[in-house]
């Protein structure tokens, strides 16, 4: 990409930063590489709602329909079916993919048809089409094994292409990340590429440890501080666990004062558990409420309160948060807080403390 157009790529991601969908659009299509802009219109039509889809994707189909490079328009038809999966649109991406796959099987010479196929099975891997997409990149393999190129065309070819199966890998959340990433690592040993090969096998012994140990194993890259291979193993975790996993990372953040990146997860987690009701057990959530109070971080523990279901367990968290929050200074807000309270008995109590006829910090 030369540096005008790197240039435009950046004007529309600014653009639609600021929510100029329609500018955002008009500097994508002024994108002279014609992949490029499919590129772009892809990122724009999985960033906006479905009133602008129609147009974009009208857009995407024409600047496909212009291309003329068997190859490349291979890798544009793919690209678009994977848009449409991303947006919902599965019945389309099916078609698109089809006529991919129609293409690739067309081109004649080896190792153009081996480079379409290695394209097709990257899309198809972020479409979540699997086992499609392993077959996709066998036969990628198979092709350019069997071809007459010469030797150095040949590993070249084979190690960018173990490159886009790990980039492939990285983007798959469940154990299939193995098979991509044994697959890739079987190519680089077999072209005697030792140290990608091992670097690879790195990678997939820690999905598999991950998978294998779920929150358990995130828990031990906490202890080892070692926050980065943390937050990436939380994606192979399932949705229950990666919540409990996200708020125990959220907390070591606070604990070890990284508040910004923190805020930003607990967002997340926090929109997971109240818009899509996945949360952990109302026992790890008193858990986790109890570590942000000792850090002194009310607000997170009052949220994490008001998720837990059981009422008798939500109302001593309630309570203890309100009465941290009077130890603070805060009486308005632990009155407040304490008023709100379900259970009775919980709630007596903790009003009692707060005016004065029980020891405010005796719990």
């Amino acid at each position: 990409m030369i540096w005008w157009e790197v240039m435009m790529v950046s004007d529309f991601k600014e653009r639609l930063k600021k929510g100029d969908i329609e500018g955002a659009i008009e500097a994508a299509l002024n994108i002279d590489d014609s992949f490029f802009r499919l590129e772009a219109l892809a990122y724009i039509l999985r960033s906006v709602n479905e009133t602008y889809h129609d147009l974009i994707l009208s857009k995407m189909f024409e600047t496909t329909d212009s291309i003329v490079n068997k190859v490349t328009k291979v890798k544009a038809l793919a690209l678009v079916g994977s848009a449409l999966y991303a947006i919902g649109k599965e019945r389309m991406g099916d078609h698109m993919f089809r006529k991919a796959i129609s293409l690739a099987d067309s081109i004649g010479y080896p190792s153009w048809q081996a480079e379409a196929y290695g394209y097709l099975a990257y899309y198809l891997a972020l479409s979540d089409l699997l086992e499609d997409s392993l077959y996709y990149f066998n036969q990628a393999v198979r092709v350019i094994q069997s071809s007459r190129e010469s030797y150095s065309r040949i590993v070249h070819f084979l190690s960018n292409l173990a490159k886009l199966i790990v980039q492939a890998a990285d983007e798959i959340t469940n154990e299939k990340a193995l098979d991509f990433y044994g697959l890739a690592e079987d190519i680089y040993r077999s072209i005697r590429l030792k140290i990608q090969a091992n670097a690879v096998k790195s990678k997939r012994e820690f999905v598999k440890n991950i998978l294998k140990g779920g929150s358990v194993a995130i828990m031990g890259l906490l202890d080892t501080g070692d926050i980065d291979k943390a937050i990436i193993g939380i994606r192979y975790l399932s949705p229950k666990e990666r919540v409990a996993a996200m708020l125990e990372v959220a907390y070591w953040l606070f604990l070890h004062e990284r508040e910004d990146l923190a805020r930003v997860l607990l967002a997340d987690v926090f929109d997971m558990m109240l818009v899509g009701k996945i949360k952990p057990s109302d026992l790890e959530l008193m858990g986790i409420a109890h570590k942000f109070m000792r850090l002194g971080r009310l607000d997170e523990a009052l949220v994490i309160a008001g998720i837990i279901e059981d009422e008798e367990r939500a109302s001593e968290v309630l309570g203890n948060v309100a009465l941290t929050y009077a130890r603070f200074g805060k009486m308005e807000k632990a009155l407040s807080i304490a008023e709100g309270i379900k259970n009775e008995i919980v709630k007596n109590r903790v009003l009692k403390a707060l005016k004065g006829e029980e020891n405010v910090g005796h719990k």
